[in-house]
Order: structure tokens, then sequence, then C-alpha cells
């Protein structure tokens, strides 16, 4: 891949400015002098890089290989009408040159019309006509295994089906969300992008800095309902200027987006320099930047199926959250995944700080290895509210609930709202009875998220935990403080009743209204290994 280059202007001093100038200046007050191509807003770098071929391998056996891996063969056989329709999707790229506007894919090597693209330049201008001058060769591949149709099975992107593209220069995107009302909707269209994928790092960023970005990308991805998915950046050349530095790069660091890492390729690994687990989740593709495509499509496919009322609720399904916790729910764990960074001391640099060496997600893949399929049953499967809801002493042990009541589906996923009284926690009960003899076992895997929001620098988060009761107490628990998903993954569970809890942290003043999404999947154990094999 091209080496990344930060373009920040140099330091200067600072002047009183309007909120969201003032943010984009912090931004651009930081750099190196000496480069010639110091004079854009951002420090954008492309993550850049040909798909190689595996030696003894065609590029369709390799592409065939990496759609099953993913589940989207199995996908497209139970459910073909899957194509991204009705959806208007965004892409943002940074340009392969610093003084020129080269972000735009191809729109016939994508076998994409014209008319189903908007192109925003650095600018801000607005066109609906490719500018062959403007053609970014990393665009047009990213916009290949998004959504790309060039015909032929094995040739075709994710959503080939999309509505519209709206394909942003990263720096005309970026000043548009430190506009005082911020919409990504160009002039001449009626949508907004409801999957917004990103191949591009704020590099060298500081703490500051970071926190800048987060802010303006959580804050209106609550208010919008849109996802952002974002390359973590290509590892040790791809890090932040902070006092501990990260592999994942701002704006992938961001709470209500999905960061994605390569599983079989150049990638970052976490933790965020805060601590937190990131990425949220890994995909196939020697770059980031190829790999989050994967993911920004199957997102897409889970959109359209939420939108046409495969998983229930349209209201629910479509919840940022809810496609969140199903995609992370679905993931397929490797062999090494673990969530534990303690392990992973001795082989990297960056790891966990001391307090938090059990976290919810593997730094190296984040949830797992993206399986669509997976996902798409896990929303198929229905919405269910908890089994009953009940409050504690804010003091108080986590009890399983210890009455008799019905037992929710094996699979499925629930948006759920909470409100929590003064001094004490609010617990969610989802019980499951797992039949079977002794020598019958099950595994589990249960997500959690929720969104967070900024009042200027101030992260305003609500705490949740997850955990997994029976009748003897506590079998395992999820309840990172700092992160806004957590999720349990176990194997070999014995027959029996179980209650997951999502538990709200009380306060000293009551919690009104607020919300989460969790999504389970509990199998029996020669059923989840025909399952990894489609």
């Amino acid at each position: 891949m091209v080496s990344m280059f930060s373009i920040f202007q140099p330091r200067s001093p600072m002047k009183t400015l309007p909120n969201g100038r003032r943010k984009a200046a912090a931004l651009s007050a930081r750099g190196d002098s000496y480069r010639s191509c110091l004079s854009t807003l951002l420090a954008i770098a492309t993550m850049t890089g040909a798909i190689s071929v595996a030696q003894g391998h065609t590029a369709q056996q390799q592409q065939q290989q990496q759609q099953q891996q993913i589940g989207l063969t199995h996908m497209r056989i139970v459910a073909p009408e899957l194509t991204g329709a009705g959806i208007t999707v965004a892409q943002v790229e940074a340009s392969q040159s610093c003084h020129s506007d080269k972000f735009e894919p191809s729109c016939t090597a994508t076998g994409q019309p014209n008319s189903k693209f908007t192109f925003i330049n650095r600018f801000g201008s607005v066109s609906l006509i490719q500018n062959i001058r403007a053609e970014s060769a990393h665009a047009t591949q990213v916009g290949r295994i998004f959504y790309g149709n060039e015909g032929g099975n094995f040739r075709t992107g994710l959503c080939p089906g999309v509505d519209h593209i709206d394909v942003w220069d990263a720096r005309a995107l970026y000043r548009q969300l430190c506009s005082a009302s911020p919409s990504l909707i160009p002039p001449g269209q009626t949508t907004a992008p409801a999957i917004v994928n990103q191949s591009y790092v704020f590099e060298a960023a500081t703490a500051s800095e970071i926190q800048s970005v987060d802010s303006l990308f959580d804050n209106y991805a609550v208010r919008h309902n849109t996802l952002f998915i974002t390359a973590i950046g290509n590892g040790l050349s791809m890090t932040t200027d902070t006092s501990r530095p990260s592999q994942v790069n701002p704006p992938a660091d961001m709470y209500n987006g999905l960061a994605v890492a390569t599983s079989d390729g150049n990638t970052g690994i976490g933790p965020t320099c805060n601590g937190r687990s990131k990425p949220d989740i890994s995909a196939p593709g020697n770059e980031t930047s190829y790999a989050a495509s994967l993911v920004s499509g199957a997102a897409t496919l889970l959109l359209q199926a939420g939108r046409e009322g495969l998983g229930g609720s349209t209201a629910a399904s479509t919840d940022i959250r809810v496609i969140k916790a199903l995609l992370l729910n679905g993931a397929s764990k490797p062999p090494d995944w673990t969530n534990s960074y303690t392990i992973y001391t001795n082989v990297y640099s960056f790891h966990a700080p001391d307090a938090f060496t059990l976290t919810p997600l593997d730094p190296r893949y984040g949830s797992g290895v993206l399986n669509i399929y997976n996902s798409y049953r896990n929303l198929v499967a229905g919405e269910h509210s908890p089994t009953i809801s009940t409050n504690v002493n804010i003091h108080a042990m986590v009890r399983t609930y210890p009455h008799a009541a019905a037992q929710e589906p094996l699979e499925g996923w629930n948006l759920g709202s909470s409100s929590t009284p003064s001094d004490g926690n609010r617990l969610h009960h989802y019980l499951f009875h797992l039949s079977g003899t002794s020598t019958t076992s099950w595994n589990l895997t249960a997500t959690l998220d929720w969104d967070v929001t900024w009042a200027g620098s101030t992260l305003m988060m609500n705490h949740f935990y997850l955990y997994l009761l029976n009748s003897s107490g506590v079998v395992a628990w999820s309840k990172s403080f700092i992160d806004n998903v957590q999720q349990i993954h176990l194997t070999g569970l014995a027959p029996g009743t179980y209650d997951l809890v999502v538990m709200e942290l009380g306060y000293t003043v009551p919690i009104f209204r607020s919300h989460y999404a969790v999504s389970w999947d509990f199998t029996p154990n020669h059923a989840l290994v025909a399952k990894r094999h489609h």
C-alpha cells in the first residue's frame, strides 16, 4: 500500500471561532510544515493497494472463497432478493492527490450507471457526472466490492441493487459535519445515506482531535440513524499521536459506528488510545479498506431485510443499534479469538491498559469474522421482548429471576428500552431452556450495544452490563465500563435453564427511556459445526 502522510496544516495560534469552525480548525492546526501539500483542511490518508491473488488461485476462485467465508454464498441462495434495493449509501474517499480531486470510482468499472451516482468534491461542489480526471483506482475497487454490478455471480458486489450512491471527498464530508446543521443529503437529492462506507483515516491525531472527530460522527449517527462503517488503518504505519498510541485511527474509533479490521491482511489492531475495545469486526481482504467494503455491503443487505419486514418491526430492525448487534453477533470466531488482551502482550506493543485486561472483543478480530448469513438468520428469528424486567438496589448482587416464566426462542434480538430508578439498577431478563442429556452441550454468543451522545466535549453515556446466570449464580459476564458494546461467547454449556440479563447501571437520579439492542444465538454443538461450513 502507499505509505500514509499527514496533510494537517502547521500549528498556528487559534482564534475564537464558532463551535463547528473551531473543531475544524483544531484538526487543521496539526502537521508537518515541510510537506508541499499541507494546504488542505485535514489529515486524511487513503488506504490503497492492489488486491493480490494467491498463488495457484484465479481472481474468480479467490472471490468465490471469500464470498463463501463471509456467508454471502448461502445468503444468496436463501434470500436472492436482497441486493440493497431501495437503499441510498455513501462512499467516502480521501483523494489520491492532495493537490486535486482524485476520489471518484469509475462508474463503468463498477458496472453501475452514471445516473446512480452523486459526486461531492473537496470544495463541496456537487456533480452528477463522473470526472475521468478525478478517477481513483482505490475508490473503484472499494465500489466494486461494495455495490459492483459487473454481471456474473462472482463478479457482483454485495449489494448491486442499491438505489443511489453518494461519493464524498472526505474533506467535504468533514466540513459538512462541522456545519451548524449537518446534513448528508446533497443538493438535488431527497434521501440521506443510511450506510456510509469510509476508507480513510485522520492520521497522527491527538487526543483532543480524536474527541472532536468522534463527537461529530457519534452525534450525527444518533440524530439521523446513520451507520458509519470505517476501516481502522493498516497497522504500524498509521497510529495516533497520543500518550498511548493506537492503531485504531479516527473516525474508526467513534463509539456509534463499526470499526473494521482485516482478518487475513495488513491491519491495525486494538484497542483505542483510551483502552476501548476496537475493532468491532473483521472481514477478509488484504487491506482494511476492502474489508470495510464487505461489512458495509452486509449492513446494507440487513437494512433492506429490515425495511421489508423480514425481522418483524421495521422501525426496530432498521435501527443502527440492532444492525450493529446483528453483525457482531453473527461473526464467526477464529480459533485464536479471545476477549482477553493479556495473551497479546508479548506479541504486540499495543495492548489494553492493565485495568481493562478483560474486554468485550478481540483486539485483532473484534467480534470475529463477518458472516452475513449468520446475521441474517439472527434477524429473521425475530424480535423478542424480555421475559420480565426487575429493579434491584444499586449495591445488590445480580441474581437470576427465580420464578417460572415463558422461555425465549433460542435465537433472536430485541431493541429494548430501560428506565432506571434512583439508586437502583434495572434488570431485563431473557430466560432460556436448553434441552438435552448429560452428553449434550450448547454454545452461546450474545451481543449488547447502545449509543452515546456528546454535549460539547463531554461524553454522555449510560452503562449497560451483560450477564448469563443459572440457578447456581453467574456463569459469565461482560461489563466493560468504558465500552458501549458487551459480548459473551461461551462453548460447552450444559442443558438447563439460563437467564441472560441486560443490566442498566443506575445513578443517584432516575434514568428515563434509554435504549439498547441485544442479539443472542444458542446453538447445539453439532449444529454450530454445520452452520460454520455454510
